[in-house]
C-alpha cells in the first residue's frame, strides 16, 4: 500500500491556509540540536565540547526554533555522539560506526574512552532513555488533523568529511528519497515531488543568492525520522550547509562563538520561506493535477489505513 496521500488529501482533509498570528500546519523535528552528555555516561566519553559541537548539528535548535510558530515541535539536547535520533535503533557499531550509538564521531574521534564502550545492557539504556520516547512523542502527534507533514530539520559540513563523497554541498539539500526532482517509486518517498519541490521554490525565493545551490536529494536522501514517520504523514528532511553561519564573519571556530545576528536572520527567512509554503500548499486544489499512473499502487481514498 502507498505511504503517500492522495492529491485530495491536502484538499478536503486540511485546514484552510493559516492567518496570520496562526500556527503553521507543521511537525518540525530537530534530533541533533544537542551538545548534553548525560552525567552518567560522562566518565565514559572521551569527548571534548571542541569534538562535541562539530559532530552534532551546532545551532539548529536557534535556526529552527519554531515551537511557538508551529503545530508539533520535538527537538533533543542530547549529543548526537551519545545517540542519533535519525538512525534505526539497530544500527550499531562495529558494523556502523556511526549508527544509533557511535564508536566515533563523523570526524573520526574515538567516542568513548578504551575499554569504556557501552554494553548491550547500556545500549538498551540509552535507547529506552532517548530514542523511544522521541519517537513515540513524534508519533502521538502524527494523527492530527490539521497537519500538512513533517520537517526533519538538519545542518551539513560544508564539506565532506570522508573520501566517498566529493566536491561542495549545495547551499540546501531537501530530501524525500527520491532523486534529483523529488521522483521515485512510491513506496520509496515519504513526500510528493510536488511538496518537496513547492518548499524548494519556497526557499529560492528568500534565498535568491543561493538559488542554485537548493538541490534535492544530494548529497542526502533523508533519514530514519523521515523515512519512518511518513507511514503516517508526509515529511521531508532539510539540511543547511554550516558555511552559512559556521563561516567568518559570524563564526570563530578558536572560541565556538556564533553572530546570534546571523543565526536569526536564517531563522527568520526560512519561517517567512515556510509560511509561504504552507499558504500555497494548502490553498493549491490539490498541489499539482497528478496522474494516478506515476503513482500505480496509491489508493484513490483520500483517507486509508498504514501498516
Amino acid at each position: 500500500m502507498s505511504r503517500i496521500p492522495s492529491p485530495t488529501y491536502y484538499r478536503n482533509h486540511l485546514s484552510p491556509a493559516p492567518e496570520k498570528g496562526q500556527r503553521l500546519p507543521l511537525l518540525v523535528s530537530v534530533p541533533h540540536g544537542g551538545y548534553s552528555i548525560p552525567l552518567d555516561i560522562l566518565p565514559r566519553i572521551d569527548l571534548e565540547f571542541k569534538d562535541i559541537f562539530p559532530d552534532s548539528d551546532p545551532c539548529t535548535r536557534t535556526i529552527y526554533s519554531f515551537a511557538d510558530e508551529v503545530l508539533s515541535f520535538h527537538e533533543s539536547d542530547i549529543a548526537r555522539a551519545v545517540i542519533d535520533l535519525n538512525r534505526t535503533d539497530d544500527d550499531l557499531p562495529p558494523l556502523n560506526a556511526d549508527g544509533v550509538i557511535k564508536s566515533h564521531t563523523v570526524m573520526g574521534k574515538k567516542v568513548y574512552r578504551s575499554e569504556c564502550a557501552p554494553n548491550s545492557r547500556l545500549v538498551e539504556e540509552l535507547l529506552e532513555r532517548y530514542y523511544y520516547p522521541y519517537h513515540h512523542n513524534i508519533a502521538l502527534d502524527l494523527d492530527d488533523p490539521g497537519l500538512l507533514c513533517g520537517i526533519d530539520c538538519h545542518s551539513m559540513l560544508e564539506f565532506p568529511p570522508g573520501p566517498q563523497e566529493t566536491g561542495t554541498r549545495p547551499f540546501i539539500c531537501l530530501s524525500n528519497g527520491g532523486d534529483e526532482n523529488g521522483d521515485g517509486d512510491d513506496d520509496e518517498l515519504s513526500c510528493p515531488a510536488e511538496l518537496l519541490n513547492l518548499l524548494a521554490d519556497c526557499l529560492c525565493r528568500v534565498f535568491p543568492e543561493e538559488a542554485d545551490s537548493i538541490l534535492l536529494n544530494e548529497p542526502f536522501k533523508g533519514g530514519h525520522v523521515s523515512r519512518y514517520h511518513s507511514r503516517t504523514l508526509p515529511w521531508l528532511q532539510i539540511e543547511l550547509n554550516r558555511r552559512a553561519y559556521l563561516h567568518p564573519p559570524w563564526f570563530d571556530p578558536a572560541t565556538l562563538r556564533v553572530d546570534n545576528g546571523r543565526l536569526n536572520t536564517l531563522r527568520q527567512k526560512i519561517l517567512e520561506a515556510l509560511t509561504v509554503f504552507c499558504d500555497e500548499a494548502l490553498m493549491r486544489q490539490p498541489l499539482h493535477d497528478i496522474e494516478s499512473s506515476r503513482y500505480p499502487n496509491r489508493p484513490a481514498e483520500p483517507f486509508f489505513s498504514f501498516p
